[in-house]
């Protein structure tokens, strides 16, 4: 009877040093960004474009659009477009939006088209946003990520580059800057 109290009590102080040790261990692992609500740490540096071999089809993006209509990214070939899947719920979409609206604004001459893609998020929360940082590019529904999965937008933001023969550029999981957005869009322009 003693022996298996002290059995008992062993894998007890076991468990209690392991896993606190082993749940330390997997915090410092960076998360993962997914499609739900939360950013990744302000302090990661932004991730590099991953670019795709030439002649790579841009799948198809047809969806409902926020204020009505269907947006169509086949409609837009012909002219180089930045598709951008967000959340209004996304600290990194909130602060790449101007640089987005910039980007349409001064590439106008270039036909540049920007659409964007409100993922696993609800028009209702999409409305007041875009008008608030007066996007004016159309805004596409995806509440399922179906289209963001079928993309392999694997987390938010992200952004494709088309070329305007309708082939993928490149696209960047992650937050843009200035610098890579100039130089994507260097790519399709």
């Amino acid at each position: 009877m003693r022996s298996g109290r002290l059995l008992i009590l062993a894998v007890l102080v076991v468990v209690a040093v392991v896993l606190p040790a082993a749940a330390a261990l997997l915090d410092r692992r960076q998360p993962a960004t997914r499609l739900e609500p939360g950013t990744p740490p302000s302090s990661a540096p932004p991730p590099a474009a991953q670019s795709y071999p030439p002649g790579t089809l841009a799948p198809v993006l047809r969806l409902p659009g926020l204020d009505g209509g269907q947006v169509d990214v086949a409609a837009l070939r012909g002219r180089p477009v930045v598709v951008n899947f967000w959340a209004s719920w996304c600290e990194p979409c909130v602060r790449e939006f101007p640089l987005l609206r910039q980007a349409a604004s001064s590439h106008r001459p270039d036909r540049l088209a920007v659409v964007g893609v409100l993922s696993g998020d609800t028009p209702a929360a999409a409305r007041p946003f875009v008008r608030r940082l007066d996007a004016t590019w159309p805004m596409a529904l995806d509440p399922n990520t179906t289209t963001a999965t079928a993309w392999g937008a694997v987390g938010l933001p992200h952004t494709y580059f088309i070329r305007a023969d309708g082939t993928l550029a490149s696209h960047q999981l992650g937050e843009l800057t200035q610098a890579s957005l100039d130089r994507q869009l260097a790519q399709i322009l």
